[in-house]
């Protein structure tokens, strides 16, 4: 096997903005030559599969959705990666966790290896007794916080020795400006003179952005706070309807789906992440990169990442209360705000910048192979 290119080959069912697709890009960007790499989509590319394909890696979408009422789609799924022959699929998400391993399976791909970047309380019992059944045919399962290879290993009953820790990363060169901060502010019509906190996330109910708007209107300090919220979702009508009532429509920016955050980051003055539940969020880290002092949710990997009142805030999720008190603090105390800041960036910057991820996944491909090889 040694003498033979691997042929890795990441499975999701499309590739939209987010934390899980952003470590495909980099897998694809940095893992050695020695492994061939490809990616398939079960239904659509996405943006970020566009991405992927511009760095001249294969991506090959299917347009499948697998499932209770389209059960064949896993027996073309199947064909598919027979058609490929890959000797690793590493899978990512939720349906590529359960349909895309399935299929692997029954492809007779000699290494399948699944998933887990977030805390999913609420996981059906039939996506449970799934899991269980897969995790004996699955080689490793790669969780992106210790606190979601405990909650895993408690849910799912898996193998200790089969569920991983690797760490998120970040590709700090997307802190890089091609936009002066106040240029980037005219551009989203927010004032040049206000303390402004920025969000990155999907516009879901788990990222809580309606207990951040709830928070804006708790405390008078914060009567002048504008947010930039960057990111889409199905909620977008609704939270835009919920800043209007709370008169809070000419301080919330709704930016949409970017990839410059180098320049919406360098454009606010905090980081705001009041996620119900999560696993290790790229963006909370990319923020800390840049110096920006965060306030977060005390939930999942967070505070694996944030040192509470050292290198950011940690609020109890859900409760717009807490939020606005910790906002008020750095909107009102310039020297937390730098302090946290520049603590925030000194912690991440050596941990969890992209090698160091290449690094740990190469290693578990390596054993991965030699363990079949020895077999």
């Amino acid at each position: 096997m040694a003498e033979i290119r691997a042929r890795v080959l990441y499975l999701a069912h499309t590739f939209a903005v987010g934390g899980a697709e952003e470590m495909v890009l980099n897998l694809v960007r940095h893992l050695p030559d020695e492994y061939q790499r490809a990616v398939m989509c079960i239904d659509q590319p996405g943006p970020i599969g566009a991405e992927i394909e511009k760095t001249g890696t294969p991506v090959r979408a299917l347009g499948l959705q697998p499932g209770l009422k389209r059960p064949f789609d896993v027996m073309r799924l199947q064909h598919a990666l027979h058609e490929f022959e890959p000797t690793i699929v590493h899978t990512f998400l939720l349906t590529a966790s359960l349909y895309g391993r399935f299929a692997a399976m029954l492809a007779r791909v000699p290494i399948v290896i699944g998933s887990e970047v977030n805390i999913y309380q609420h996981k059906q019992w039939p996506h449970r007794v799934a899991e269980r059944w897969l995790m004996r045919h699955t080689d490793a399962v790669v969780a992106s916080a210790r606190s979601v290879r405990d909650f895993y290993l408690d849910q799912i009953g898996a193998d200790p020795d089969k569920v991983v820790v690797i760490y998120n990363a970040v590709d700090w060169s997307q802190l890089q400006t091609s936009r002066s901060r106040t240029e980037l502010r005219a551009e989203l019509g927010v004032p040049v003179d206000v303390p402004v906190a920025g969000i990155i996330a999907r516009l879901t109910e788990q990222k809580a952005h309606r207990v951040l708007f709830e928070a804006l209107i708790r405390r008078p300090e914060l009567g002048s706070l504008h947010v930039i919220a960057v990111g889409d979702g199905h909620l977008r009508d609704d939270l835009q309807s919920r800043a209007e009532r709370l008169g809070l429509a000419s301080r919330i920016h709704f930016a949409g789906a970017r990839r410059d955050l180098g320049n919406i980051l360098n454009a606010v003055d905090m980081f705001v992440m009041p996620s119900l539940w999560e696993g290790l969020p790229l963006s909370l880290v990319l923020a800390m990169g840049a110096g920006l002092p965060v306030i977060a949710s005390r939930v999942a990997g967070i505070p694996e990442v944030v040192d509470e009142g050292v290198s950011g805030l940690l609020v109890e999720p859900g409760k717009a209360a807490p939020l606005a008190d910790a906002m008020a603090r750095v909107v009102i105390d310039d020297s937390l705000r730098e302090s946290l800041g520049r603590r925030a960036r000194a912690l991440v910057r050596p941990r969890f910048g992209v090698d160091g991820y290449i690094a740990s996944t190469k290693a578990l491909y390596e054993r991965l192979l030699a363990a079949k090889q020895a077999a």
